[in-house]
């Protein structure tokens, strides 16, 4: 806790970059009360009883820092350092010198079970230090289950057990009574949509959050085990581009999950004209936030996370637009190169093919699908395509125009407006890449990521400018040839606009 600190704030909105931290936060602040050059901040174990007991704990400990007193005489100077346990932790001072400034500091601390923190003044420093924010973190270990089953579904170790059909559910998640849903859905009245699983239906908490409900029908293709996989896997993920799960039921014949309400669907709606059109910014601006939640999954969670059924129907988007992968029954750890697999999983169109061929799952057969995703958001069609190409696969009918150096052949005539054809280029060129047969030569997702921010900020930087070229007035120029293992790429890169 703090110790002899005074509040002080201010109604002027601050804007911190590099966490996002809300201004609210920030228009906040500590100061010693006594106006001396210390602030004090003291926790202990003991008091935090969520924390195992068995080991000391590695705290994660991040300081956010804003200057909010307007009114700063002048040649006076607000400047500090951080102790944590007594010791210097930065040689460098923090330093606010200008009104509305904003830093940060971030470390660990670990090996005692009481830990202290302190803002002391520097010497040249006329104000006293001060702290809009304090946020304390530690690791625990999530318990994923390791795999040896033939078809790769999630098994325990020997001594241990997973509910069996019918068995209680025991998840940190909000568990939901038959009549609890009855109340939430206004007696399962608002139906806005279908899928796999069963029914989606409307509803609203007791406290007017707005809430979808997945209610499982007898006709559903996917069983309890698609249901506890679901709720364990988002029991224990957290993202901004993944959809939470706010609680779930199983009451008797009910089996139902409820997720936060997204407002606009899903993305596969809104390519297919069945909505209003995505301009070419926004659809690379939800093929990088998708991308980011499908990359924590591989990279960040341990073992990684293979989702196993990335698709454009599995991608919402907010009332902003901001994407969130969905759909986790079919989520598999991978603690080795690969997971075999009795059976194929996954949505035809999506699957990759080395994946359909050998049984071996890998992330890179997430890859595959998310490069797809790029492909559909590039030209709005399905991946198997129909109409006077029915059923060429998308790869193909790409991999055919492309190579005759015209990529206004593929755009979805949807996208109007303006945009960067050299982005739409290097998009095209990196789903290609995705969707290579050898799951080898596809990059993984922090790579996938990294080069759809480079095309979103040339995009962004385009708008800026205002040199955009359109459909109707740009030629493009690029040298496309096939690799040996089916994909293709774009040589002499970028293409140019003549």
């Amino acid at each position: 806790m703090l110790t002899s600190w005074t509040a002080i704030s201010t109604n002027t909105s601050i804007d911190d970059m590099k966490f996002d931290t809300p201004s609210m936060v920030l228009q906040t602040a500590a100061v010693p009360s006594s106006g001396n050059g210390s602030l004090d901040y003291a926790w202990s174990e003991a008091f935090l009883t969520w924390l195992p007991t068995d080991k000391l704990t590695t705290f994660f400990v991040v300081l956010h820092f804003a200057e909010i007193e307007e009114a700063m005489p002048n040649n006076n100077l607000r400047e500090f350092y951080i102790y944590a346990n007594g010791e210097l932790v930065f040689k460098d001072p923090v330093l606010l010198d200008t009104y509305l400034s904003t830093s940060y500091a971030y470390f660990t601390q670990t090996g005692a079970t009481q830990y202290s923190i302190s803002l002391r003044s520097s010497a040249r420093a006329t104000l006293p230090p001060i702290l809009n924010a304090l946020e304390l973190y530690t690791v625990l270990r999530a318990t994923w289950l390791p795999t040896d089953d033939i078809d790769g579904t999630p098994v325990t170790p020997k001594n241990s057990a997973v509910p069996e059909a019918g068995n209680e559910l025991n998840f940190d998640k909000r568990k939901f009574t038959f009549a609890e849903l009855k109340l939430v859905t206004n007696n399962f009245s608002d139906q806005i949509g279908d899928g796999g699983f069963g029914k989606v239906l409307k509803g609203r908490l007791e406290n007017g959050v707005k809430v979808a409900v997945k209610l499982r029908t007898e006709s559903s293709s996917q069983g309890i085990q698609h249901f506890q996989n679901e709720v364990e896997t988002l029991s224990r993920v957290h993202h901004k581009n993944l959809v939470s799960l706010i609680g779930y039921c199983k009451d008797g014949d009910c089996i139902a999950l409820v997720y936060e309400y997204i407002e606009e669907g899903n993305l596969e709606n809104f390519l297919r004209g069945r909505t209003h059109s995505l301009g070419w910014k926004q659809r690379l601006q939800i093929a990088y936030e998708s991308g980011q939640g499908l990359e924590y999954l591989h990279k960040m969670c341990k073992p990684p996370l293979i989702h196993r059924d990335i698709k454009t129907s599995n991608i919402l988007l907010t009332s902003n637009f901001e994407a969130k992968v969905s759909d986790f029954g079919l989520v598999q750890t991978c603690s080795g190169t690969h997971v075999s697999t009795q059976m194929v999983r996954g949505t035809p169109g999506y699957v990759d093919p080395y994946y359909a061929v050998n049984l071996q799952l890998t992330v890179k057969s997430d890859v595959y699908s998310f490069g797809i995703v790029l492909l559909e958001i590039i030209t709005g069609k399905s991946p198997i395509l129909q109409g006077p190409e029915e059923g060429l696969p998308l790869t193909e009918f790409v991999q055919q125009e492309l190579s005759k150096g015209n990529i206004e052949s593929i755009l979805d005539p949807n996208i109007g407006g303006q945009y960067n054809l050299n982005s739409i280029w290097k998009v095209a060129d990196l789903a290609l890449r995705c969707t290579d047969l050898q799951p080898t030569k596809r990059p993984d997702m922090r790579a996938v990521v990294a080069e759809l921010k480079e095309s979103l900020d040339l995009e962004i930087s385009t708008n800026e400018t205002g040199n955009t070229n359109s459909i109707g007035n740009a030629i493009c120029s690029g040298n496309i040839e096939a690799t040996q293992t089916g994909g293709m790429r774009v040589s002499d890169y970028g293409p140019s606009v003549r």
